[in-house]
This record gives structure tokens, sequence and C-alpha cells, in this order.
């Protein structure tokens, strides 16, 4: 069996207080993550975490602590948590549904910001033709624009053709 591996990095470091806490926390959990000073430093050595379990108690507490900020992610927390029994202790957050570029952006937003940065590198642990390459993405406050490397080649081939868009 093949494990597949999305290892990914976020440039540059994200100011902790660019973020509510919301955002830290769910990132925190999404990523592998380093205080750099004051900044963090995000990371995912398998590939970012993308279903996560949150402490209903807690996210109440840090939606309060964010009211009025202008938040993709505590929009969708707070209609999943409209779904859920208001009496568990825990519910569950797919984060497909919004994606980790969503939150960076409304980051990008709200801070002095210019960009963030998303390199990923997928490998695998058997030589699969489907199990290699990478992405770049470039998150501003308007766009989030992703390239991979199949795309990119895909298009090179295509202009050696001649069958390139004109």
């Amino acid at each position: 069996m093949a494990d597949y591996f999305s290892q990914t990095v976020i440039r540059p470091d994200i100011p902790r207080t660019a973020m509510t806490a919301l955002e830290y926390q769910v990132l925190a959990q999404m990523f592998d993550h380093e205080d750099v000073g004051e900044d963090v430093y995000f990371c995912a050595s398998h590939g970012p975490n993308d279903m996560l379990f949150l402490d209903l108690g807690e996210v109440k507490a840090l939606l309060g602590e964010d009211e009025g900020v202008a938040s993709g992610l505590a929009d969708l927390v707070r209609q999943e948590m409209a779904k859920c029994d208001p009496d568990g202790a825990e519910f569950e957050l797919d984060m497909s549904m919004i994606g980790f570029e969503g939150i960076f952006q409304d980051i990008v937003r709200r801070s002095a910001l210019d960009y963030i940065e998303v390199e990923a590198a997928w490998t695998c642990s058997k030589m699969r033709p489907d199990g290699f390459g990478g992405a770049a993405t470039l998150i501003t406050t308007d766009d989030i624009e992703t390239v991979s490397t199949a795309g990119w080649l895909e298009e090179a081939i295509a202009r050696l053709s001649g069958d390139a868009p004109g």
C-alpha cells in the first residue's frame, strides 16, 4: 500500500495578532506550528488536517473573544454549531468546506500582510506516477491563485505542440 503526503509550508510567518483566537486554534490543529517571536510558522509534514474535532465550550468562548471580527471561519463554525447537539462536548468540523486558504485570505484582508504563500510538495512512499508533484498558491486580499506542476507541464507541452490557447 502506498502512502501519499502533501508536505506544506506557509510563508511568511503569520503575526499572532493578525489571527482571531478561533483562527489560531483551527490552524494549529490543521498544521504543525512553531512560535517565532510574536509570529507563528505553519507547516505540515504529511499534509494539512482537514477533519477537526473541537471542544464545543472552548469554541463558544473563542467566538465570544472574536465577536465583531469578519471571519468566514467563524461564520462556518456558527452554522455547524447550530446543527450539533447543544449539550454535546465536542463537534466535528470538516475544513474541506472552507479550506485553509479562505482562513489565510481573511487574515490578509485584516492585516498588514500583502499576501501569504503556500507551497506543497506531493510525494508518495512508492514510485507511483500519480504520487509526485507540487503546487504553489498565492493568497491576496482579492484572489487565491494556484498553479500545480502538472498544470504547468500541460501548458508547456501544449505550447510546444502549438495547441496552446490564443
